[in-house]
């Protein structure tokens, strides 16, 4: 199965592909919009690595987060802005690791913008519990971190539960940007959140689409 995403009336070169099995204890409209599993993306050449970038492997385990947002330009202009984050945590029992990506597409009505990253950061830097998630961290001097569009900066999110689904998701999910790639294979679970926050320097509006959930050896590859 396809899915296709446009958002506001521009093409949002968004392409999901999903080939997975899946329980779920939601509605059919929720497992249509809602947020798949909460893949995290990963530092260049396995665990901590820096490097160019091109290629990311990791393994997800335990606590994830995920948020999804769409905002107008609020100057009246025509433009808008498209973000997705996700951040978890995994990698070796003995050395365990909390890895984050993100993907921003800011546009006007003549051009558009990507803001990107992924990479590790430190544990401290997410905190909380299965109800109530919050991720404050700063990529900037972040060595095993990296950015490939825009700058490094502040990242600010915060999630609370709001009961509105849980969805168990087993399977292989690929997810395209333009110029980056995911391929993710494991087993998830996770409930809708609201999430609101910041992404260097641009805004996750107060109320949108976000989860909380748990991975269990979810591999991840990520080429860009």
């Amino acid at each position: 199965m396809t899915v296709r995403s446009v958002c506001g009336c521009a093409a949002l070169a968004l392409v999901v592909s999903f080939s997975a099995c899946k329980d779920a204890t939601t509605t059919p409209a929720a497992q249509t919009t809602g947020p798949q599993a909460s893949f995290a993306s990963v530092a260049d050449s396995g665990l901590g690595g820096g490097g160019s970038g091109n290629q990311s492997h990791f393994v997800a385990n335990g606590t994830s987060a995920s948020v999804n947002w769409f905002s107008n330009d609020s100057t009246g202009g025509g433009g808008f802005s498209y973000g997705n984050l996700s951040v978890t945590r995994g990698g070796p029992t003995n050395n365990p690791q909390t890895y984050l990506w993100y993907f921003v597409e800011q546009c006007s009505l003549y051009s558009c913008t990507f803001l990107g990253g992924n990479g590790p950061i430190p544990n401290a830097d997410l905190s909380g519990g299965a109800q109530q998630l919050h991720l404050a961290t700063n990529t900037t001097g972040n060595a095993s971190f990296f950015t490939f569009g825009g700058s490094a900066g502040l990242i600010t999110v915060d999630w609370k539960g709001n009961g509105g689904y849980q969805v168990r998701s087993s399977g292989t999910s690929e997810v395209s940007y333009p110029g980056f790639r995911q391929h993710s294979n494991g087993v998830s679970t996770y409930a809708s959140a609201s999430a609101a926050g910041s992404v260097v320097g641009v805004s996750v509006p107060a109320g949108s689409f976000g989860s909380i959930g748990t991975n269990q050896s979810v591999t991840i590859d990520i080429s860009h």
